[in-house]
């Protein structure tokens, strides 16, 4: 998977995920996808890809009217599933790795929220569904991305 493919994946998702998952919430919340797409970019392609095609999701997030904490979260995603989970493991291997990612994303979106004032029990509430949500949403993640390649 070349750059360019990567970077279609970013875009189809964010077009996605703002144009029309943000239509139709579930259990309260708006699904997020970029989140597990950056993931997988960075779990197929390495740390610094990841975290290039997080920071070009974040930036597409933030100029849509999304908080700045996904500016910071989502290069961080995509880095630490290619720093810290090296090898490849089929479909249910990646799924738990990215579940892993998105759980991590969460607690810093929770503990950030809460830093800056929000009730910590109503960030939970949000919390919990977004990761379902999220998990939920991996095999179109994965229809994004494409099939796995093998990384130097």
């Amino acid at each position: 998977m070349g750059a360019v493919r990567g970077t279609l994946a970013v875009v189809l998702a964010f077009l996605l995920q703002r144009g029309l998952l943000a239509w139709f919430p579930v259990w309260g919340v708006s699904p997020w996808l970029l989140p597990s797409v950056v993931c997988l970019l960075g779990l197929f392609q390495g740390a610094d890809r990841g975290a290039g095609y997080g920071l070009l999701g974040g930036f597409l997030c933030l100029f849509s009217g999304a908080s700045p904490w996904v500016l910071a979260l989502l290069p961080l995603a995509g880095g630490v599933a290619g720093a810290v989970f090296p090898r490849r493991w089929g479909f249910w291997g990646n799924w738990l790795r990215t579940g892993a990612v998105l759980a991590g994303w969460e607690i810093l979106l929770v503990l950030g929220h809460w830093l800056t004032g929000a009730s910590f029990a109503a960030c939970l509430r949000i919390a919990g569904p977004e990761l379902l949500l999220s998990a939920a949403l991996f095999p179109l993640a994965v229809l994004l991305v494409g099939r796995e390649k093998k990384r130097p």
